[in-house]
């Protein structure tokens, strides 16, 4: 494999200064360049060759997710490895689908990081076993609750009284409250239970404390 050109982007400099003894000590890798932030790095991309960034998403000026934007836009050519604190699923979907060929949490970042710049750099993608547990976690207990509704079907006044209903409101302290008929709050009610699939109070209750409305 020819020599691996890699810069650094990340606020900590002491981080930066780490990794960077770790890669130069490796003799396919060679890291060209370091950025404190995403602005930094894009000029450095423009300026310097390289072939496989190694970016951190809490950066200053401009975080990680906008600059694998442009990065993917002006420099389609480069790897990007995501390394982060980030655990969740939130930003793992985002900064893959920003254009990252991997994801390394720093908490295994010395282990792991020249194996997923090796990956990535033959076209495959790396993730952090931490991260495919998580990912697999979800999935499972997804599938294990049957696939619930997602709150995003109901309307805001729908929300509003499924919340009212789960905190124990009867029907007329419900209209009292929202300044509407009792056979409003009935009709809200029943499209609620079809809309959701549920066929008793009981069964909204259990649904509206599952997604935090109370």
């Amino acid at each position: 494999m020819a020599c691996v050109r890699i810069i650094l982007a990340d606020d900590h400099e002491i981080l930066r200064a780490g990794l960077k003894g770790l890669l130069d000590r490796e003799p396919d890798f060679k890291v060209v360049a370091q950025a404190r932030d995403g602005e930094d790095l894009l000029e450095k991309l423009a300026s310097v060759k390289a072939d496989c960034v190694v970016m951190d998403l809490s950066m200053p000026n401009l975080d990680g997710l906008a600059t694998l934007k442009e990065i993917r836009k002006d420099f389609p050519h480069i790897k990007c490895l995501v390394l982060t604190m980030q655990k969740d699923q939130e930003h793992f979907k985002r900064a893959m689908a920003f254009g990252a060929s991997g994801y390394v949490l720093k908490d295994n970042a010395f282990d792991l990081l020249v194996m997923a710049i090796k990956m990535v750099m033959k076209n495959k993608t790396f993730v952090s076993p931490a991260i495919s547990e998580l990912i697999t976690e979800q999935y499972v207990r997804s599938v294990k609750e049957g696939d619930v509704p997602s709150l995003e079907i109901l309307t805001v006044r729908e929300k509003e009284i499924l919340k009212l209903v789960a905190q124990g409101n009867a029907n007329k302290n419900i209209a009292t409250r929202l300044k509407i008929s009792i056979r409003t709050v009935e009709t809200h009610r029943n499209r609620l239970i079809h809309k959701l699939g549920f066929k008793t109070t009981a069964a909204l209750v259990k649904y509206a404390l599952a997604k935090g409305l109370v």
